[in-house]
């Protein structure tokens, strides 16, 4: 074994090694969401990346027809590979982003026929050498057409970019900044090196850069997974309770402290008569108005368990807090139009009274706040 491919060896089970941590650590300690289940098989499919490459670079220049068949092979997977994970990612960003169109059947058809083509191009490529050809000595070579693969590769990364990078200039999405720059990473930067290895020739560095920014997403999801709700995104009612103690009993030159109760009206009624599924949408419909209204604003919104959301404000005065009330209450009766079921929010609110308060009499006070709210309907 010539030293060169002693060291691409070693470089390339050291990135297997690092993906088959994550890859344990995803499978035992995520929720087994959809975009969790396709993350894996982006790990598994990056992990088949390299062990095809590793094997085209051991059997490369064996002019053996069992040799050219294994290069052949490796080829095919490498290349097809290549395009059912771009076309993977695309998917996983469009679920981690709660796309709803992203769960349409016809939209994911229309998705795969660049993928397909690209595939049936590859497979041709044994007799015609469209998109590869194996030279008499056992050298892959790319085609005349290899650029159609690219172009597709760059298709879906691209698309991916736009889809989470675009979000990171949107002032409510502020929060999860860091985590739509990781996931566009993921899209842009292999776009980038699929690119430069085509005008340059260069080793197939788009992978090593793919581990890079999986490597990114994966710890801003595990990051997320300790502070943030599954379904909704929603900060979680630990980093409620961290919040709240962080601000009680402090000035504020924005106004007094003031503590919101959620609770969608009748949940159970939706959950029976529409099913689970409703449900979900349900609450991820509620979670989209409280950032679209309330993340602009610079408030905490969190979801604290169940149908019950909670949202802490700083407001000069009552007035305030019943306006924000009017705002929600107006983009949850938008949204509501365009679903099968009635859906309609309670919502309550406390005002803290200073030092000496605990976070049980806060609670206590803005959920009596709403159940007067809810005798009232």
């Amino acid at each position: 074994m010539s030293e060169y491919l002693l060291e691409y060896a070693e470089i390339s089970l050291f990135c297997i090694a690092v993906l088959a941590v994550m890859l344990r650590a995803l499978r035992t300690s995520l929720n087994r969401l959809a975009d969790q289940t396709i993350l894996t098989h982006v790990f598994v499919m990056i992990m088949m990346l390299f062990v095809f490459d590793l094997v085209s670079e051991m059997v490369e220049g064996h002019a053996t027809p069992a040799a050219i068949a294994v290069n052949h092979v490796c080829c095919i997977a490498f290349l097809s590979l290549n395009l059912f994970l771009a076309f993977q990612w695309l998917r996983f960003v469009g679920y981690n982003l709660q796309l709803h169109f992203w769960h349409q059947k016809r939209t994911l058809l229309y998705l795969l026929i660049p993928l397909m083509v690209g595939v049936l191009l590859i497979v041709c490529s044994i007799s015609q050498g469209w998109i590869y050809r194996i030279s008499p000595d056992n050298h892959a070579i790319r085609g005349n057409a290899y650029f159609v693969y690219i172009a597709i590769c760059c298709f879906y990364m691209l698309g991916t970019g736009f889809i989470a990078g675009r979000r990171v200039f949107i002032r409510r999405y502020y929060s999860d900044k860091l985590l739509y720059l990781a996931l566009a990473s993921c899209g842009v930067l292999p776009a980038f090196f699929f690119v430069l290895e085509y005008f340059t020739g260069t080793h197939p560095f788009s992978v090593y850069s793919m581990v890079v920014a999986v490597l990114w997403v994966f710890l801003e999801l595990q990051s997320r997974m300790i502070s943030t709700d599954p379904l909704t995104k929603l900060n979680n009612r630990n980093q409620l309770n961290v919040f709240l103690d962080s601000k009680m009993g402090q000035n504020s030159a924005k106004g007094s402290l003031y503590l919101f109760v959620l609770d969608v009206d009748k949940f159970k009624d939706i959950n029976d008569n529409f099913g689970h599924h409703e449900g979900d949408r349900a609450l991820i419909t509620v979670a989209d108005v409280l950032k679209k209204v309330c993340g602009p604003r610079g408030h905490f919104i969190s979801r604290f368990g169940g149908d019950e959301f909670n949202l802490v404000a700083e407001l000069p005065d009552a007035s305030a807090a019943e306006a924000l009330k009017d705002v929600i209450n107006e983009e949850i009766a938008f949204r509501d139009e365009t679903l099968p079921y009635r859906l309609c929010l309670s919502i309550g609110y406390a005002t803290g009274r200073g030092k000496g308060e605990t976070l049980k009499d806060l609670f206590e006070r803005a959920d009596e706040a709403l159940y007067r709210e809810k005798a009232k309907r």
